[in-house]
């Protein structure tokens, strides 16, 4: 019997302060916005050079927009705008391989931004695919 009072009791369940799972949810947080992160500056548009150029054609210079559009317009051609460019390079024929030159014209002026906008919508839609 001695040996039975000498048992204490069984003290209730001392509740200890676990902070594990706010580490875990702050932890999981800061990679998630890490992540998204990484996300936006992988799959962000890149600006094409050549379209790039090809907005900032200088048309106070007829024969350097002539060449430079007929070089950096070859790479946007597509079935839609075929024709439009083969007008655009006809036309523009007559700038080029002279050392004297009119300026261009405000139509052939006109045609060739709304050929650049062209290629920019069309791009537009390609990069949202």
């Amino acid at each position: 019997m001695d040996l039975l009072h000498q048992l204490k009791d069984i003290k209730p369940n001392v509740e200890i302060v676990d902070y594990s799972f706010y580490v875990f949810i702050i932890f999981t947080t800061i990679i998630l916005i890490a992540l998204i992160i990484f996300a936006f500056k992988f799959f962000r548009k890149k600006e094409n050079p050549n379209l790039l150029a090809l907005k900032n054609l200088d048309f106070s210079n007829s024969k350097k927009t002539a060449y430079e559009f007929t070089r950096l317009a070859k790479e946007f051609i597509n079935e839609k705008n075929k024709q439009l460019y083969e007008e655009l390079t006809k036309e523009l024929e007559k700038y080029k391989y002279k050392k004297y030159v009119d300026d261009l014209s405000p139509e052939l002026i006109e045609k060739i931004k709304e050929f650049i906008k062209g290629i920019k919508w069309v791009l537009n839609i390609l990069c949202f695919w």
